[in-house]
């Protein structure tokens, strides 16, 4: 159970909206807000490596908001905006028979 103390991060779960045609028959697509909520968010030691001769950083963490209706329907190809920095949702986790509190496992430096 996650104390409503414990959840002191706004994040910003955002899905792919579908394909819009505009004035000239250009199909786009962009990310669409779905929902926010208060979450708590544990942050990882990151990682550097070289891959190209690039350095490369990336991050892990986990995210637990409270269950609900909209949250449940979120999967990895959505993404989260926490702390002004763009995550991927890697897994979603349901942390208890109850259903009260989900986990996502988030990666920010990759794409999204």
């Amino acid at each position: 159970m996650v104390r409503a103390g414990q959840l002191r991060d706004r994040v910003e779960f955002q899905r792919l909206s579908s394909g819009a045609v505009d004035d000239y028959g250009n199909v786009y697509s962009g990310w669409a807000t779905l929902v926010t909520r208060s979450a708590d968010i544990l942050e990882q030691r990151g990682k550097e490596k070289i891959s190209g001769g690039v350095l490369e950083d990336n991050n892990l963490a986990t995210l637990r908001v409270r269950s609900d209706s909209v949250t449940q329907t979120l999967t990895a190809a959505d993404r989260v905006i926490a702390r002004g920095i763009t995550w991927a949702i890697k897994n979603v986790i349901q942390l208890d028979a109850k259903d009260t509190v989900l986990e996502f496992v988030i990666e920010k430096g990759v794409a999204t």
